[in-house]
């Protein structure tokens, strides 16, 4: 039931719910009687009514009597992926993998690595493996090759980022709210009560059950379900946010497409003359797309918005924050995008505005985390937003950490996830359950709504920086880390030098005598790495038998040992050095470039003061220039030093019509780089 959170397709990670009660009693269908052929087209017709913990029955059941079968396994792994269960789903990947000879099953190997993410963080390194062998294998420009990267560089960030936790112990509501199906979205509606959405049978019928979205208040209310006035009882209702005077409740209210998609839309009741009013459907509200998530907050002149979640066209990609402004004669502004510092190729979800610290929170399935979504924390308002901020572990896991609310007084916080620990019919991860921390803080003035968020000027190709992550239930404003901290920082970032960056021959922006750039390092390398198959082609073109396997191997080794592996310590290092910059430390970084002899020195002196500029640019554009104002200050500072081909081996080939030696040979290769060599605190 992907409605409440995504869309279907490519962006459906976390159905909220996919074990009906009918599908407990498969396990005596799918006996040992039928055939591999009927178990799967069971299996199909189950996928088909978006049942897929039935449908992996059915599946599971045939591997039994056809275990060979790639197809068959696919299809079990994408059933298991699809109701989260997300170890089973990476062992079936794997096993395809395995099996597919002629690479049939392209996306296997980006799914396996989704699983390994999602399953842990211990995972990591196996994940970037496998998203490796995708970039190698996959070749089109999409979603997909671009998620491949940006996880790759999730996989680093969490490598180095894992252990810095937060102190906030995170407690499991238990038996009086969560239940083996999903429950999501708290609202605190009660001094320590809430009121949550969940999807849960309403009928007497339990073999054949009505499953719909329901609000529910905790006990010891007397109503179980609250029903909003003027709602439709046919449709799923969930997704509930009330203004802090609690005189306004906005919820959502979503249709059946067909037997996998949904489309939602927002409305609004209001508390008068002591009782709600009928629902009105807001006029934000696109039909050709899903509208949901509703959450009430207030732009930097303290006025009162609207956040949303929606797909309409004029997004950056997937699910998108939205905002619209509330006017006071309760008709609302048009919808704005809440720009590319928040929003990204992937789905960004679950708005929440804490008015007391006007932060806004959000989760996101594309920034870097520990895995699934993960929820992140911003200040600002349209497009003038601080960089995202991770809340970091244990807010935070590998799998799905979502709709993160508070009280009024920011006293207890909830949120809601799927994590190890909740309640589940068969995969551990299958279902979301809400879970709550106190913050060890309460505020008692009321919320201030009048006063003005400063928010600093953007410039182009700049981006706000964001102070460090610190516990809600500790300071409110970041000190600077001690010096052993510094140290430790400094002595942690030296260890992965030199950071060592590889070049195609000629590149970046080949035949000019320019000394700089306009590209960024991550653009050259993205275009070299997907040069593998054409250096494995050239090095090893008219060699045959041990020779061509040898070539072809030591070429698999320059890419995934050098040219791939250079780039993810230089997501490491940048990740590294931007927690040492925030810290208030000044430090000089010196870069040299080096050129094979492939061409006269002065004009391999200006390439190499090219290659240098390239990474200087991907300092500036990194995290959305969030190290940028440290450059701009003279706290970072970037030495540079070109060698031109003064350094390059005598046996590398200076020949440009011998390609295979003086192009693509690894011996060649790796002369065309720059390193890092250096970091001192100032």
């Amino acid at each position: 039931m992907p409605y409440i959170f995504i869309r279907t397709g490519r962006y459906c990670f976390i159905p909220v719910i996919l074990l009906l009660f009918a599908s407990l009693h498969l396990s005596g269908q799918a006996s040992s009687g039928q055939t591999v052929m009927q178990l799967v087209k069971s299996g199909d017709e189950k996928a088909a009514q978006a049942d897929y913990y039935a449908a992996s029955l059915y599946y599971k059941e045939a591997l039994k009597k056809d275990d060979g079968n790639v197809e068959l396994n696919y299809k079990f792994a994408e059933a298991s992926r699809m109701f989260n269960d997300y170890e089973g789903a990476a062992a079936a990947y794997k096993k395809v993998v395995d099996l597919d000879k002629v690479n049939k099953y392209q996306l296997s190997l980006f799914w396996l690595a989704e699983m390994l993410r999602s399953s842990c963080t211990c995972k990591s390194d196996e994940a970037i493996k496998a998203l490796r062998r995708f970039k190698n294998r996959y070749h089109p420009k999409d979603y997909y090759s671009a998620k491949a990267q940006q996880d790759i560089e999730a996989c680093s960030w969490v490598l180095d980022h894992q252990k810095q936790t937060d102190s906030v112990k995170i407690e499991h509501l238990g038996k009086e709210v969560n239940t083996p199906n999903s429950e999501f979205n708290a609202m605190p509606v009660y001094p320590d009560k809430i009121q949550y959405s969940s999807l849960r049978n309403i009928s007497d019928d339990k073999k054949d059950g009505k499953y719909l979205v329901r609000i529910y208040n905790q006990q010891p209310n007397p109503e179980k379900i609250y029903m909003p006035n003027g709602s439709n009882a046919d449709l799923n209702i969930g997704n509930g946010a009330y203004t802090p005077d609690t005189k306004t409740l906005y919820f959502t209210q979503c249709e059946q497409k067909n037997k996998v998609a949904n489309r939602c839309d927002i409305y609004v009741t209001h508390y008068e003359n002591y009782k709600w009013s009928d629902a009105e459907r807001l006029s934000i509200n696109d039909a050709s797309a899903t509208n949901t998530q509703p959450a009430f907050g207030y732009d930097n002149e303290g006025k009162p918005v609207l956040f949303f979640a929606s797909d309409r066209t004029g997004g950056e990609g997937g699910l998108d924050i939205w905002v619209s402004k509330i006017n006071a004669d309760h008709t609302y502004g048009a919808p704005v995008n809440a720009g590319k510092v928040i929003n990204t190729q992937g789905n960004e979800i679950t708005p929440f505005y804490d008015a007391n610290d006007k932060v806004l929170y959000f989760s996101s399935d594309w920034h870097y985390g520990f895995g699934g979504y993960d929820i992140f924390k911003t200040k600002g308002a349209y497009g003038q937003w601080t960089n995202p901020v991770n809340l970091m572990q244990p807010i935070n896991t590998a799998q799905n950490d979502l709709y993160y609310t508070g009280t009024l007084d920011d006293s207890r916080m909830y949120l809601t996830s799927n994590r190890k620990g909740s309640y589940f019919i068969e995969a551990e991860t299958c279902c979301n359950d809400i879970y709550a921390y106190n913050t060890g803080k309460k505020v008692e003035h009321k919320i201030d709504t009048t006063s003005v968020v400063e928010v600093p000027t953007v410039q182009k190709d700049t981006a706000v920086t964001s102070n460090p992550v610190v516990p809600r239930d500790t300071a409110t404003i970041a000190q600077a880390p001690p010096r052993q901290f510094v140290d430790v920082q400094v002595k942690k970032i030296k260890q992965l030098l030199p950071v060592e960056l590889y070049f195609h021959n000629d590149e970046p922006e080949c035949c000019n005598l320019r000394d700089t750039t306009a590209l960024d390092y991550k653009e050259t390398y993205e275009a070299y790495s997907a040069m593998h198959y054409q250096y494995k082609r050239e090095f090893s073109k008219g060699l045959k038998g041990g020779d061509k396997t040898a070539a072809e191997n030591q070429i698999d080794d320059l890419f995934g040992k050098e040219v791939d592996r250079g780039f993810y310590d230089l997501v490491a290092f940048s990740a590294q050095l931007l927690d040492i910059m925030k810290a208030g430390n000044k430090l000089e970084i010196i870069v040299k470039g080096y050129c094979s002899p492939l061409h006269l020195n002065d004009y391999n002196m200006k390439l190499g003061y090219r290659r240098v500029a390239s990474l200087r640019n991907y300092f500036f554009h990194y995290r959305d220039g969030a190290l940028l104002p440290y450059i701009n200050s003279g706290a970072l500072i970037l030495k540079s030093e070109s060698l031109g081909k003064e350094t390059a081996p005598k046996t590398v080939s200076d020949k440009l019509e011998d390609k295979r030696n003086s192009v693509y040979n690894p011996a060649a290769a790796l002369e065309r780089r720059v390193e890092i060599v250096s970091v001192e605190v100032k």
